[in-house]
C-alpha cells in the first residue's frame, strides 16, 4: 500500500494515541533502578528454625495487601457472585488463572533467602515423573510446580499444586490427593537417581532437611501436605487446611486462608535454605524429627 494511501487509512484512528507521560516514565525509572540495586544482593537469614516468621513486619503486611486486592477482584466479578448465589459452574482454567494463580504468584516470590526458583503451570512434565517412568513423554503433569536450584544443574522440584473446579467431585480430590503422593515421592526418589542431586543429599545435614510440599485444592477449600522420608519409610501428613473464601467475609475467615499460604513461604523458603547452607557441623546433632513445618501466629509489637 502507498505510504500516501496507508497515512489516510491510519489518520481516523491517530485520535487513540497518547503523548508521552513524565509520571509514567519517572515511574519506571525508580522501579527499575530500585530492582536493579537488589540483584545480586544476598540475604543472609542466619541461623533459622522451621516455624518462624522469616519476613520483615512490613514485608508481611505488603504481601497480605497484595492478596487481599487479588481475591477483592474475585469477590467483585460477577461470575463468582453468580457462583455463590445461583450455583452457576466455575471451570478450572477460570479458578486457576483469576484466583489460584495470582494468590501462588505473590506469596511464592521474592522467597526469604532470595533462593533461585521459579514457577511451572502445567505446561512440562515433571523431570521426577519422567525419571521413575524412562521418559519425558510420558511424564506426569502437575497443575502447578516449583522448582529450587540447588546447585549448578541440580534441580529439585519442592512443591506440586493439583486442583479442579470449585465444586469439584469427592473422586477428582481423591484422585489429585493420590496424585501428589506420587509426585512427591518421586521428587525425593530423585535426589538418590540424579548425580547432580544425589551429590547434594549424601550428606546427612542435607538429607535430615529434605521435604517435599504439596497442595492440593479440594474444591473451595486448601490443603498443604508435606513429605519426608525417614529410615526408608515415607511420611506424608497435613500441615494446614483453610476454606478459599470465594466471597467477601470475615476477617478471621480470610485470615485462615493467607495464614495457610504464608506457611507454605516459609516453610520452603526455610527448607531450601537449609539444604543450600547446612552442613554435618551444623545441624546434624539434631534429629530430624524435630522438624516442625508450622507457622504460628505472630505476636502484635
Amino acid at each position: 500500500m502507498p505510504g500516501s494511501v496507508c497515512d489516510i487509512f491510519k489518520e481516523p484512528f491517530q485520535k487513540y494515541k497518547l503523548e508521552q507521560n513524565h509520571d509514567v516514565m519517572e515511574a519506571c525509572k525508580e522501579f527499575i533502578q530500585n530492582e536493579e540495586s537488589k540483584i545480586n544482593v544476598d540475604e543472609v537469614l542466619g541461623n533459622i528454625n522451621y516455624g518462624e516468621w522469616l519476613d520483615k513486619s512490613e514485608e508481611l503486611q505488603d504481601l497480605t495487601k497484595r492478596m487481599l486486592e487479588s481475591m477483592l477482584k474475585v469477590w467483585k466479578s460477577p461470575k463468582y457472585k453468580a457462583y455463590i448465589k445461583k450455583g452457576k459452574s466455575i471451570n478450572e482454567g477460570s479458578y486457576v488463572c483469576e484466583l489460584l494463580a495470582p494468590l501462588l504468584n505473590i506469596v511464592m516470590s521474592d522467597l526469604p533467602g532470595k533462593p533461585i526458583a521459579w514457577d511451572i503451570w502445567g505446561e512440562e512434565g515433571s523431570s521426577a515423573s519422567a525419571t521413575r517412568k524412562g521418559s519425558r513423554k510420558i511424564a506426569r503433569r502437575a497443575d502447578y510446580m516449583m522448582v529450587a536450584q540447588l546447585g549448578k544443574n541440580a534441580e529439585l522440584e519442592i512443591v506440586y499444586l493439583e486442583t479442579g473446579r470449585p465444586n469439584s467431585s469427592q473422586d477428582k480430590r481423591v484422585r489429585d490427593h493420590k496424585k501428589l503422593i506420587r509426585f512427591s515421592k518421586d521428587s525425593i526418589d530423585t535426589t538418590r537417581n540424579m548425580k547432580n542431586l544425589k551429590k547434594i543429599f549424601n550428606q546427612p545435614s542435607t538429607r535430615q532437611n529434605l521435604t517435599i510440599f504439596t497442595i492440593n485444592i479440594a474444591g473451595d477449600v486448601i490443603e498443604l501436605y508435606a513429605m519426608r522420608k525417614e529410615s526408608g519409610i515415607y511420611k506424608y501428613c497435613l500441615i494446614e487446611k483453610a476454606t478459599i473464601p470465594l466471597h467477601m467475609t470475615s476477617p478471621s475467615a480470610v485470615y485462615l486462608l493467607i495464614h495457610a499460604l504464608m506457611t507454605l513461604r516459609m516453610a520452603v523458603a526455610c527448607t531450601i535454605y537449609k539444604i543450600l547452607y547446612s552442613s554435618d557441623s551444623g545441624d546434624s546433632e539434631h534429629s530430624s524429627s524435630e522438624m516442625v513445618v508450622t507457622v504460628s501466629t505472630p505476636k502484635n509489637s
